[in-house]
């Protein structure tokens, strides 16, 4: 059972730089604060942490998937 609001920061390394996020579960979803945006998601079957990592490296590869696009489009 995942401690209930109360804050928590977990870090994940992406392309050689430390990234870091707070979160917390209330209710059984969690809200975490990922580079700059809330994200919510449902308390499942694996530890909130690693769901945490896993939003953290999917909004980064999201935004770095944004930056080559736009350094295409702009050649």
């Amino acid at each position: 059972m995942e401690m209930q609001s109360q804050v928590f920061d977990v870090e994940v390394e992406f392309d050689g730089e430390v990234h870091k996020a707070a979160y917390f579960v209330e209710n059984d979803i969690i809200h975490a604060q990922v580079e700059g945006k809330l994200i919510v998601s449902p308390l499942g079957a694996v530890p909130a942490a690693k769901t945490v990592k896993a939003l953290i490296t999917s909004q980064l590869l999201q935004m770095k998937r944004k930056h080559k696009q736009r350094v295409t489009w702009a050649q």
